[in-house]
């Protein structure tokens, strides 16, 4: 995954299903959720959007699924299309598919339309202590903690998704410009780029995404968090634009714009990765899915010179994460294979497959494999226990990320008053969730 780029607004354990006893809790599971028993298929249909940060899923596990006994059909369509048809297919009841591989912030909107099964009475434990916490909470809805969307105030929280690839931002850094290991504060990172563009070793400290929207939203996050940000209270009562939250703005669209290659303000994620693979950066954040092109020959000029770390503090050091997730539809017309492919997948076993195979799983055990896939998988774990917190909770997050990347975006042209644009998108965001009935 690369941060997924646009709405942004990964997987389980248990035991493995197998044999005469597998095909026996199969039958009663599709008792349970009024199926008849299946005992003659497994069939799983998964509905995917294509990224890149599924390919080792794709060649490395569906494989064993498939020498498990899975029959499994992998739909894959584009980003941009995969939200609105799984929504309208679970809305309808149309039963096309009997898995969805969810971007995280998708997770409020099919929970408040009541159109996912309950996993845990499908047998999926989400109170194991070996789920990254952070990544399962993502799977209730309402959310176990933080303010709930109306209609939702006192429902008890029901996991209604598992975390399936696990991904999150990190630090991508010159080693050769930061001798001593990962700068661990936004003054390291400046103080230490500036000397290694006067000693002729990078052009820029940094570089990030500007574009309006997402981009440059995603960019901000960890920065706005570093600072001590909160996007809203317990009330959806909007707090971005407090103290911390100006500060971190104006840091962005002022300091780091005059450390960072010109024309950031137009750059997405082929610009930022351009500016780091090709030399030219000397420190950026951003999602695995980038991150790991770093040792790519094909694709990066610095093969040796590039080492993974924790995002740089102000007063912590916390990144914004975004996750592969599941959901079984309750109109899914192989309900009960679906849920023991999770079961299967999330298991101890899988998951160290997984991350072997260069995913990041969301168990901790997995962390600990011998030989993982990439190199970035144990620093993954390191930010996970600094930091890593979703985007928030609500159903209308794409919107309240688009009001306040336009703001950015101007205040990131014009060099100055990030605090400004803050306080313009809380007014705006206030008055959107005001019209849809938030206070």
């Amino acid at each position: 995954m690369t941060g997924l780029d646009h709405l942004r607004s990964s997987i389980s354990r248990r035991a493995l299903l197998q044999g005469s006893a597998g095909l026996a809790l199969g039958a009663v599971m599709a008792a349970g959720f009024g199926l008849p028993a299946r005992a003659d298929s497994k069939k799983v249909i998964i509905g995917a959007f294509a990224d890149g940060g599924l390919t080792p899923f794709k060649e490395k596990i569906l494989p064993l699924a498939k020498s498990e006994g899975f029959d499994i059909q992998f739909l894959e369509d584009e980003y941009g299309v995969t939200l609105e048809k799984w929504f309208a297919d679970a809305h309808n009841g149309a039963g096309q598919y009997d898995l969805y591989l969810l971007d995280d912030p998708w997770v409020p909107q099919f929970g408040a339309a009541n159109v996912l099964e309950d996993l845990a009475a499908g047998g999926i434990d989400g109170t194991d202590k070996d789920w990254i916490g952070s990544m399962i909470d993502m799977g209730y809805w309402p959310p176990r903690q933080g303010p709930r969307v109306k209609g939702f105030e006192s429902a008890t929280p029901t996991l209604i998704c598992v975390p399936f690839v696990g991904d999150l931002q990190t630090l991508t850094y010159r080693n050769d410009v930061f001798t001593y290991g990962a700068p661990a504060t936004w003054d390291d990172v400046l103080a230490k780029g500036k000397a290694g563009v006067a000693a002729g070793k990078i052009k820029y400290p940094v570089v990030f995404r500007g574009v309006s929207g997402n981009p440059i939203v995603t960019s901000w996050y960890p920065i706005f968090l570093s600072f001590g940000g909160q996007f809203f209270d317990d009330k959806w009562n909007v707090t971005f634009n407090s103290d911390a939250g100006k500060a971190s703005a104006d840091f962005f669209v002022g300091t780091l714009k005059q450390n960072a290659p010109p024309g950031v303000v137009e750059f997405d994620s082929d610009q930022e990765g351009a500016a780091i693979l090709g030399g030219d950066a000397g420190a950026i954040i951003q999602y695995s899915g980038n991150a790991v092109k770093s040792d790519d020959p094909k694709q990066s000029k610095v093969v040796g010179k590039l080492d993974f770390g924790v995002v740089p503090k102000q007063v912590s050091a916390i990144a914004q994460m975004g996750i592969f997730i599941a959901g079984v539809p309750k109109s899914a017309p192989n309900k009960a294979n679906a849920i023991a492919f999770l079961k299967w997948y999330c298991s101890p076993q899988i998951q160290a497959k997984l991350a072997e195979a260069g995913s990041i799983p969301v168990k901790r055990t997995a962390f600990g494999v011998s030989d993982p896939g990439n190199r970035l998988i144990p620093v993954a774990l390191k930010q996970l226990d600094a930091g890593a917190l979703p985007r928030p909770r609500t159903p209308d997050w794409a919107k309240v990320e688009e009001l306040l990347g336009i703001q950015l975006n101007k205040a990131l042209q014009a060099g100055s008053g990030g605090g400004a644009a803050l306080d313009t998108a809380a007014a705006q965001v206030k008055d959107y969730l005001t019209q849809a009935g938030y206070y």
